[in-house]
């Protein structure tokens, strides 16, 4: 457990109780207990939560270290309502690694770029893999969108990639075209070790804090 910081936020999976829910990782005695705030439920579940937080009910608990995903699955040992909504989990055996979808792609919306000899086009991200993505690029009147299958595109991702200048290059595999706008799905080709690492990060947390697996 040495591996998580106090405050870390953790996503619950409580059993009895569909779907998941957050919290924060408040500390541990080593080969005793973990302990965790209150998970968080809108009001109107609260009822619901409260009756299954008892003594000898489990509950999952996954968090993200250094772009991994970890986890573990143990009892709960006491729920304490004073002074502070707290929940102490028996200490986990094991910290396990979990399994995320192969290549997993998630939903996003990041404003970008395309780029080729000098013509730049730009519009928004929409999806995007440990491998590839779809942008989305407005139709212009004056301007029509002129690329190809096998094109390569420069990649340019501010936001997303933390750097005004950092692009990767990316291969046109499919073009969709309508009245309205143009969808490039893009394969990288030629990406910076650092920002492939930004992006599985980012779809690893997706995946975890926002069910899209």
């Amino acid at each position: 457990m040495s591996k998580i910081q106090v405050g870390t936020k953790v996503m619950m999976e409580l059993a009895g109780m569909k779907g998941r829910l957050q919290s924060f990782f408040v500390g541990y005695i080593t080969k005793r207990c973990i302990i965790t705030m209150f998970p968080i439920v809108p009001e109107m579940n609260r009822s619901l939560l409260l009756e299954h937080l008892y003594k000898g009910n489990t509950m999952t608990v996954r968090y993200i270290h250094s772009g991994t995903v970890l986890g573990f699955t143990a009892p709960i040992m006491h729920v304490s309502f004073t002074p502070l909504p707290l929940l102490f989990l028996e200490y986990p055996e094991r910290i396990e690694s979990f399994n995320l979808r192969k290549d997993g792609r998630v939903s996003c919306l990041f404003p970008a770029s395309v780029a080729r000899d000098a013509v730049e086009y730009s519009g928004a991200l929409s999806d995007i893999s440990k491998s590839g993505c779809s942008i989305t690029l407005p139709a212009e009147e004056n301007r029509a969108v002129s690329v190809e299958i096998d094109d390569h595109l420069t990649l340019r991702c501010p936001l997303l990639f933390a750097a005004e200048q950092a692009e990767i290059v990316c291969m046109v595999k499919r073009i969709n075209k309508n009245s309205a706008k143009v969808e490039l799905g893009l394969k990288f080709i030629e990406a910076p070790d650092e920002l492939l690492a930004r992006i599985a990060n980012y779809i690893e947390q997706t995946i975890v804090f926002m069910d899209a697996a």
